[in-house]
């Protein structure tokens, strides 16, 4: 018995250093580039969270830092983390919810897939979605990132009462010249062929044939990215609230009506738009961008496991609920990235912050320029609606 459990954990070994050797070896500043594809719902959603609901930046940073390296091992393309979108909208509308609730609605959804996965009733979920409900999903879902990302980069707050001034550093000639610059570097795409039977699941017999060429220049959202820190260093009182050292994190255990609450308001919601977007459409969306990678580990129970798993693994400690999702994988794909060595680089570099700098990052973060943002998440957005 002992001699199995050691040939397990050699074997394991063995495995981890391959697979971080294969990472190293894709690394290129085209995955760099690619990581950043998603931060334009990421950011957003990590400081209004923090602001509204009291959760740690540091520890948030810290936490998705490791749940992106750990992706990155099992999954061969540039797998997404993002916020919960539906608990993050419905934690910041007023009551906004606070941490416990949070908790419990995120542990719920986690605790729900997780089950769904293990079970292998996933699979038989994907096998009865029809065809259309994913790619009506994708379509819809692009629509809704380009006119989210129009709103950060035209208005000055979700109400759409007031539009940003031409100039300064949140103003619409940042976000006009940032989209030319996006634009420039578009790259050429092809549909030379589409033959679709019908059938339901992301494994029934259709062919989809398309030439997508990558972007002609994939360093195009770290030059953004780079501008958007530089400008928000610059700020006044940016660089003076930052404090070296991590966050100390803290137990938050929800009691039975904080449960009640998160579950009943944020958790019920969420769980239909992870089962299809997190899960099914992403492996959908995994399967059309990647049709030469067999491999990927991207199927719907490794999926549901990893979105269970990794948000089980933050609870208790305040940790924003975060899943995968088909517009994050559209986004790094975008700007270049195409396999888990993107996503490593991102975790890399959250972690880094996470530990370096802690919950002061929040003040620096909430003043990168929202119209670099905005061009980010409806740039992104075009590969999803392609895809739909």
């Amino acid at each position: 018995h002992q001699h199995a459990e050691g040939g397990a954990a050699v074997a394991m070994a063995g495995w981890l250093l391959r697979r971080a050797a294969e990472l190293r070896r894709d690394f290129t500043w085209r995955e760099a580039g690619g990581s950043l594809g998603d931060l334009g719902t990421f950011v957003p959603l990590l400081v209004g969270l923090t602001v509204e609901c009291g959760l740690d930046v540091g520890t948030t940073l810290v936490f998705t830092g490791l749940y992106n390296l750990a992706t990155a091992l099992a999954f061969d393309v540039p797998m997404p983390l993002q916020p919960m979108k539906t608990i993050a909208a419905v934690a910041m509308t007023d009551p906004p919810m606070d941490v416990p609730q949070i908790v419990a609605a995120g542990g719920f959804v986690a605790l729900v897939v997780l089950v769904l996965g293990c079970t292998g009733l996933m699979e038989r979920f994907n096998a009865v979605t029809p065809f259309g409900v994913v790619r009506g999903m994708q379509l819809g879902l692009g629509m809704l990132l380009c006119a989210k990302g129009w709103t950060l980069a035209v208005w000055t707050d979700g109400t759409k009462q007031s539009m940003r001034g031409l100039w300064g550093p949140d103003g619409m000639a940042l976000g006009a010249l940032a989209l030319a610059l996006v634009l420039a570097s578009a790259p050429t795409t092809t549909t030379t062929a589409v033959d679709v039977d019908g059938s339901a699941g992301i494994g029934a017999d259709r062919t989809h044939t398309r030439a997508r060429g990558g972007s002609n220049d994939a360093r195009v959202a770290l030059v953004l990215v780079a501008v958007g820190a530089v400008i928000a260093a610059c700020r006044p009182g940016s660089l003076a609230a930052l404090r070296p050292g991590p966050s100390m994190p803290f137990l938050t255990f929800p009691g039975l009506a904080d449960a009640a609450t998160g579950v009943l308001r944020a958790g019920l919601p969420q769980l239909p738009l992870t089962t299809l977007n997190s899960v099914v459409a992403t492996c959908a969306l995994a399967k059309d961008l990647f049709p030469d990678k067999p491999e990927t580990g991207v199927t719907p129970t490794g999926v549901a496991v990893s979105v269970g798993a990794m948000n089980l693994c933050g609870l208790g400690l305040g940790v924003m609920p975060c899943c995968h999702g088909a517009g994050g994988l559209a986004a790094h794909y975008r700007f270049g990235a195409r396999t888990g060595a993107a996503t490593a680089f991102l975790g890399a570099g959250k972690l880094f912050l996470g530990v370096a700098f802690g919950g002061s990052l929040l003040t620096l973060l909430g003043k990168f320029p929202a119209p670099l943002l905005g061009v980010l998440l409806a740039a992104a957005s075009a590969e999803l609606i392609r895809a739909g």
